[in-house]
């Protein structure tokens, strides 16, 4: 059976990752005036983890990638 070293390797985020997470979609939420429960804030919820899996993982860099600009 393979170790894994990082959590990355299994799909799981580290408290700073969820931290990066966290506030880039507040920031995105308040300015689409989002819900955190509503379908919008969940696809773009799934987006923004979608991009964190794929490198980008400032929060600053989160918000520009889906559009929006850094505060």
């Amino acid at each position: 059976m393979p170790y894994f070293s990082d959590m990355q390797d299994i799909g799981m985020f580290k408290p700073s990752d969820l931290d990066a997470l966290r506030r880039a979609f507040e920031e995105l939420a308040v300015r689409e005036g989002l819900d955190g429960d509503d379908a919008r804030a969940r696809a773009m919820a799934r987006s923004l983890i979608q991009l964190y899996r794929h490198g980008v993982r400032d929060p600053e860099n989160l918000v520009s990638a889906m559009g929006g600009r850094a505060a």
